[in-house]
């Protein structure tokens, strides 16, 4: 996931989203956008459709996605095969975990999310923030490696942004799962060594399909791109799902980078003006894009669109709940970091890798916004997407 989808409540949200903004990773300023008429090629039979029949089955498509992922996920099944020989292996022990950006509240679900899983196999905890910072991410591994960490887990981090020190690691023999990690170029090629997943390229395709769906495959759609590792790979599910499924969609995105996310609001009402049929905007993440986005398309008068952004998170649901925002896509960071404990354990046990999760994803709007949409405790627990029950399944696989 991003490092930027967060936060815990309303108050003090924009003040917080400034401060990630100005510590982005990401290079790059200004924005840019650029806008097409996706093609129509079919709904993946193979063959050539024509425009109404590839539109009709694409919305079809799309709804049925929006369906599967509206209820809570309460089915859950072993990624591979049981485990052997893991107790004792972290008994006692430490294993770091550095997530990009510590305040984000992702991160912050995340690091009490990972202990979890950890503690049943009896290891603790230490927590390093990267602060967004290379520099930084890169001494906090190499203060994992000197303190014979008995793993790292990272959070949001590619290769390219502690390379040596993920090398150093590995040279080292400490195993390292780098989570929320779409792009695993770059990475040492080791058995121990694996990136994980956490499903965001398939959240931002379902703020696509909902979009698809209400809008009968006739959306005029202004998409803000994130220019980060993580917003391009984002950004190219998002215009991939709208090519494939949705011929009559035009497609427009502005392009922002995270240290200056601040003059998204500029963009956003300039593409609107520009074209004045341009009737949903998606955000992007819950914040700070989300934030900035419906910011700009809300200063164009006279004009009436349909906002959704994606990630699931306090800030979006809260914006669902109160009116503002139709739709909010998100996935479970609870059951994400229990699939990233099960990753590290099969390089413990010397078990072949699992080459993807099923991330627990959920559809939200008014109908099934929760109650305790700002409750940044109720979103950690996981409680708004599942039922938990990945947990007892995870410790019979673990034999814990």
């Amino acid at each position: 996931m991003h490092l930027f989808s967060i936060k815990h409540a309303r108050t003090g949200l924009l003040a917080v989203c400034v401060v990630l903004a100005l510590s982005a990773i990401a290079a790059g300023c200004g924005s840019s956008s650029s806008s097409s008429k996706v093609a129509a090629v079919g709904s993946g039979s193979g063959g050539s459709a024509s425009g109404s029949e590839s539109q009709s089955s694409g919305v079809a498509y799309a709804k049925a996605q929006v369906a599967k992922y509206t209820n809570l996920v309460t089915s859950f099944s072993p990624p591979g095969p049981a485990l052997h020989g893991l107790k004792g292996k972290l008994a006692g022990k430490t294993v770091w975990y550095i997530p990009v950006f510590l305040q984000a509240p992702i991160f912050t679900a995340d690091a009490q999310d990972i202990a979890q899983p950890l503690a049943l196999a009896g290891a603790s905890v230490h927590i390093c923030d990267a602060g967004s910072n290379p520099s930084q991410a890169s001494s906090c591994i190499t203060e994992a490696v000197k303190s014979h960490a008995a793993a790292i887990v990272t959070d949001a981090m590619n290769d390219s942004f502690a390379s040596s020190a993920y090398a150093s690691a590995v040279a080292a023999k400490i195993p390292v799962v780098a989570t929320d990690n779409d792009n695993s170029v770059g990475f040492p090629k080791s058995p121990l060594l694996t990136t994980v997943s956490i499903g965001t390229p398939q959240d931002a395709r379902l703020a696509a399909d909902w979009i698809i769906a209400d809008s009968g495959g006739k959306a005029d759609v202004l998409y803000a791109a994130d220019n980060s590792n993580d917003g391009v790979i984002e950004a190219a599910a998002t215009k991939d799902e709208f090519t494939k499924y949705c011929p009559l969609c035009k497609f427009t995105s502005v392009t922002f980078g995270d240290l200056t996310v601040q003059q998204l609001p500029t963009a956003i009402s300039s593409a609107m003006v520009r074209d004045p049929n341009i009737n949903y905007v998606d955000g992007g993440y819950d914040a700070p894009s989300g934030i900035f986005a419906l910011q700009g398309a809300k200063t164009v008068t006279g004009r009436h669109f349909t906002y959704v952004t994606s990630t699931g998170q306090p800030p979006g649901l809260e914006r669902v709940a109160a009116g503002t925002q139709a739709a909010d896509p998100g996935l479970d960071t609870d059951a994400a970091m229990w699939n990233t404990a099960d990753a590290l354990f099969r390089i413990l046990t010397g078990a072949k890798p699992i080459a993807s999760y099923t991330p627990a994803l959920r559809v939200f709007t008014k109908s099934n916004v929760p109650s305790n949409s700002s409750d940044a405790a109720a979103y950690a627990s996981g409680q708004w997407y599942t039922n938990g029950g990945f947990k007892a399944m995870y410790r019979k696989l673990w034999g814990l």
